[in-house]
């Protein structure tokens, strides 16, 4: 209530209590005594003087609060005037060191900081649990975001699918089902974590085609124990895709060991005749299981210069034992 309403409104309320006893009321006058204090007014005085009283100290409290509020305010806004050199020094990455006075400010001032810091704070456990829910997402972990009714395109509900794809290969695979071509990153996440992690079986299903980086990388787990591949499966997952010379040759370096060196050489045999550019990893394969004649004779017959194949036959020649993978790159 403003002080100058109220103000006008008490003397208008007390004129007419007065005009009322005055005009229409004969009350007289009344004694009051107290010792030696021998005091007579008229009723219609002893009835205001309460009113008078009530008015002088609702006066002064009205006053004083609106004092305070006006020290309040003051304040306000002039910490709403520091509160942009304060955002001003965390987007630059300083360490604000603006004081506040208000209540209000300073609570804006602490969230600020943990909003940057994501420094938890002891009076708002609500915002603790989302940055417990952020560290985890950055953890890698697949957290339930239902109660936070977040959207599907919302960056945490795709991080957390991103967090599940890579923890689970089954989601990751499932989410491939009747996709035939990579249409957003979480496919391919999803492609490339099934690449990374799942059986041949998983692999083989998926409609996605796959480049020969990719085949290169399904051999290398092979290599490692991994994946499970029978010579079949090799076979086919070989003369289905299409390498350069250079990768045919590190296909062939990484499958000197995978099958029988009949089973090998067979398949390359294959691959060269409709492909020259597995030549170089054919004659490598007949460096590694030394089959130095047959090296010679492709070398011979070909057109292209095997410089380093003739090196090998030639230190074989003198005695000299090398590897072909230190020669032939």
């Amino acid at each position: 209530m403003r002080i100058r309403l109220f103000i006008v409104a008490s003397l208008i309320y007390g004129a007419l209590v007065a005009a009322a006893c005055v005009f229409y009321l004969d009350l007289g006058d009344y004694q009051l005594v107290l010792g030696a204090i021998d005091v007579k007014l008229p009723v219609v005085v002893w009835m205001l003087a309460p009113l008078a009283l009530y008015f002088v100290f609702a006066l002064l409290h009205l006053s004083f609060y609106s004092f305070l509020n006006h020290l309040k305010f003051k304040h306000f806004f002039k910490d709403a005037k520091k509160f942009e050199d304060f955002t001003k020094d965390l987007l630059l990455e300083k360490n604000p060191k603006i004081a506040f006075q208000t209540k209000e400010f300073k609570q804006v001032g602490e969230l600020s900081r943990s909003l940057r810091t994501q420094q938890k704070l002891p009076d708002h456990p609500k915002i603790n649990e989302i940055f417990d829910l952020l560290d985890g997402l950055r953890r890698g972990e697949v957290l339930n975001l239902g109660k936070f009714k977040l959207e599907a395109k919302n960056i945490l509900s795709i991080q957390n699918e991103k967090n599940r794809i890579k923890n689970d290969v089954n989601h990751a695979h499932a989410r491939l089902k009747n996709v035939h071509q990579i249409n957003d990153d979480l496919e391919d996440l999803a492609f490339e974590n099934v690449l990374e992690k799942g059986t041949y079986e998983q692999i083989k299903s998926i409609k996605i085609a796959k480049n020969p980086q990719q085949i290169l990388s399904l051999i290398a787990r092979f290599q490692r124990g991994d994946l499970e591949l029978s010579l079949s499966e090799f076979e086919v997952l070989i003369l289905q895709t299409r390498f350069n010379e250079a990768e045919y040759l590190s296909l062939a370096k990484m499958s000197v060991n995978f099958f029988t060196p009949d089973a090998i050489l067979n398949i390359f045999l294959k691959i060269k005749s409709q492909n020259n550019e597995a030549l170089k990893g054919y004659l490598y394969l007949l460096a590694e299981f030394s089959m130095y004649e047959e090296l010679e004779n492709q070398i011979r017959n070909a057109d292209e210069d095997f410089t380093p194949f003739k090196a090998l036959l030639l230190l074989r020649e003198k005695n000299i034992k090398i590897k072909p993978d230190h020669l032939i790159q």
